[in-house]
């Protein structure tokens, strides 16, 4: 099959003041922005995807009120697509399709280190995922088909979701704004914005999202990484005062102890380099000799690539 030649095309909007006025604070609707995307991929295709063991994929099905997940690879998958509410969605699609992995090259007013996969969803009439929200920026092309989106308020850790339910669907859902997309049109969501998708009779989305570590996981990776260097020092004492309770721990211990861990952070090379390191890690390491990932980033004129370090030719 031929495959569109896309290009992004912004309308009235700038990439200038996209980011000045919408990144990371408020939804736009991009209309035809990516016009012909809808001949990108089959369902078909997606379907033998997502029975490759190798392949992250999972089937959402609503039965009245409620949700059933299941992991692939699905038993009789065609059968089951052939019902009404049933949702496919395909991880890391870029990995196994080449002209899914070029979709990636639309974005490129937005730092490429950022992008962490291209995520494809086929479902069937009135099929989809509920309402939810994510802590991730993404952009959610329509290929084939329609898709209504309904928007809702902003959420965070407090948001009530559904008890017992396999996804975290939320329990309080109102929407605030809806638009119903059609192939090429391209919505971008912020972070924690609540939002429904629905299948109008039969349709594909792909969905690029954008990397988003909490600081505990950035702080974990970091941890690990500094674990693994040399260095001599160590914890010592401020000066001591006769008297003193023994049980206690005196403010200047906790001052020290601030400025020792602040001289290991404050190295700004080190930081930037195990930053670009760790942005740039593949998201399935054990896939890289089947399906190598081309993450990449550059540092005052160092490139990384998939997690290492290379000096620039």
């Amino acid at each position: 099959m031929t495959q569109a030649i896309l290009n992004f095309n912004f309308g009235a909007m700038t990439p200038e003041h996209f980011l000045e006025a919408y990144w990371q604070t408020e939804p736009y609707l991009f209309k035809q922005a990516l016009p012909g995307v809808e001949h990108l991929l089959t369902p078909q295709a997606l379907s033998e995807l997502s029975r490759n063991d190798e392949v992250e994929s999972r089937l959402i099905s609503q039965v009245d009120a409620s949700w059933q997940l299941e992991d692939g690879p699905i038993d009789h998958l065609d059968e089951r697509l052939a019902r009404p509410r049933q949702a496919l969605l395909v991880q890391s699609v870029d990995l196994w399709h080449q002209g899914v992995s070029a979709l990636k090259r639309q974005f490129s007013f937005l730092p490429s280190w950022r992008v962490d996969d291209v995520m494809v969803s086929y479902a069937t009439h009135q099929g989809g995922v509920g309402p939810h929200f994510d802590y991730y920026d993404v952009f959610l092309i329509q290929g084939a088909g329609q898709r209504t989106w309904a928007l809702g308020d902003l959420c965070d850790e407090t948001t009530s979701l559904v008890p017992g339910a396999p996804l975290k669907i939320l329990s309080d859902f109102e929407a605030r704004t809806c638009y119903t997309l059609e192939a090429g049109d391209v919505l971008y969501l912020p972070p924690r914005i609540a939002h429904c998708g629905e299948a109008i009779d039969q349709a594909m989305t792909f969905s690029i999202g954008f990397r988003s570590p909490t600081v505990a996981e950035l702080f974990d990776d970091l941890a690990t990484d500094l674990l693994a260097l040399p260095t001599s020092a160590h914890y010592r004492d401020p000066p001591l005062k006769h008297g003193a309770d023994p049980l206690d721990i005196p403010e200047s211990v906790i001052d020290d102890l601030q400025a020792l861990l602040h001289s290991v952070v404050d190295d700004r090379s080190r930081l930037a380099d195990w930053f670009a390191r760790y942005m740039t890690m593949p998201r399935y390491p054990e896939l890289d000799t089947l399906v190598p990932e081309h993450r990449v980033a550059r540092y005052q004129g160092t490139s990384y690539v998939n997690g290492f370090r290379e000096d620039d030719a």
